[in-house]
């Protein structure tokens, strides 16, 4: 082939690919609902969970147990009412706290035992609401928290009081020898939960943008026998595949705009890495999802089946599976294996390792990695899966 007709093959080849982008494009803007499905649910789903989904402990209702007019208890009562995790109620017996419990009405009893203890220290009982297991053990240690704080502030006062004895020492601060504990929160020292959630929003947005609607694109023209037409031109794969990804992946890259201002101005997450490694993270996991979409929607050439097929093998393991809510390292082993076949985790890895604690090149570089491979490996299938000739 001569230089020339190798130079018109080739602007021939950009000017179908061009073509299918800007058809591919008009069609995604007329369509309503998957302007809906790629801009509007997406920011319903960041603000639901943004607002309406915390694991943080906040203004938990708590029953403090009055078995006596002891000012004691009531320094408690104040203790906690003065922190702004706890709601304290006041309860004049052990039986009003525990109808107060079956009630609903509060979460966990605190109630001062009388007896004596041993150096004359408090006995402070503690009894937590379990029917949600996770939330009892942060109110348990929120509450034991707050009670060898109240207990530590009684300790120095006691000691701090002027002594007229010669040569006790009062006032001269703790006891010799006690341990005193210095928390300190890395990375999170506020303890936001919506600190890391907004990031897995981000990945669902990204899973729901990328996948669901790719997974439709195929199928529609199957579906609506448009596909035929198309294998019967000159148009090759690579261009028919070029067409149907990057309307979507544009569209994907708004949604993560959107998600970016949002962390940022609405829910003031903080962006302790580089922008430009968020950005070029999320476009490949971007291509990623689109892969995953296309292989679907050529293999089943059914839209019904397609977002099905999408929603049960990328969506949901993305939703449970990809460490957006809990930590896997705390999941069975089977599971934290299992968790890492899925793409989405590695991304949701990258996403809270760059909003949270910065450029740490050992993850970015094996998370990149990853994504690069799923990438390549998702689209040389689907690559395989569009075939021009109608069976």
């Amino acid at each position: 082939m001569s230089a020339s007709g190798n130079q018109a093959y080739h602007l021939s080849a950009w000017t179908r690919a061009r073509a299918l982008i800007r058809k591919e494009g008009r069609q995604m803007i007329r369509d309503r609902s998957t302007l809906t499905l790629g801009i509007i649910l997406p920011m319903i789903l960041l603000l639901l969970f943004g607002f309406g989904l915390s694991l943080d402990v906040n203004l938990v209702p708590v029953g403090v147990v009055r078995d006596n007019s002891s000012p004691v208890t009531r320094d408690l009562f104040t203790s906690l009412r003065l922190s702004p995790y706890f709601a304290p109620v006041m309860a004049n017996s052990m039986e009003e706290a525990k109808t107060l419990m079956r009630d609903g009405k509060i979460n966990a009893i605190v109630r001062r035992e009388l007896k004596d203890r041993p150096g004359g220290s408090d006995s402070v009982q503690i009894i937590v609401n379990g029917r949600d297991s996770n939330q009892a053990r942060i109110m348990q240690r929120y509450l034991e928290g707050a009670v060898a704080r109240w207990g530590a502030l009684r300790t120095e006062s006691s000691v701090n009081m002027p002594d007229t004895g010669p040569d006790t020492g009062a006032g001269a601060g703790p006891l010799p020898g006690r341990a005193v504990a210095e928390p300190r929160i890395w990375y999170n020292h506020a303890m936001e939960s919506r600190y890391f959630l907004i990031p897995g929003v981000t990945v669902l947005i990204m899973t729901l943008i990328g996948t669901l609607l790719t997974a439709l694109v195929i199928a529609r023209e199957w579906e609506r026998g448009t596909y035929e037409a198309m294998a019967a031109t000159p148009v090759r794969p690579e261009e028919i595949l070029a067409g149907k990804t990057v309307p979507y992946f544009v569209l994907g890259m708004v949604g993560l705009s959107l998600c970016l201002a949002a962390g940022a101005w609405v829910f003031a997450v903080p962006m302790r890495g580089s922008l430009v490694l968020i950005v070029a993270g999320s476009a490949l996991y971007l291509v990623v999802a689109l892969g995953v979409g296309l292989c679907v929607s050529a293999i089943t050439r059914s839209q019904f089946l397609a977002s099905q097929l999408a929603l049960v093998f990328n969506f949901m393991p993305t939703l449970m599976m990809s460490g957006f809510i809990f930590d896997l390292r705390s999941a069975p082993w089977f599971v934290y294996y299992l968790a890492h076949i899925f793409p989405a985790t590695w991304y949701v890895e990258l996403l809270q390792t760059l909003f949270m604690a910065g450029n740490i090149p050992q993850i970015l570089v094996r998370d990149f990695c990853v994504l690069a491979v799923f990438a390549a490996a998702l689209l040389f299938l689907a690559r395989k899966q569009i075939v021009k000739s109608v069976e």
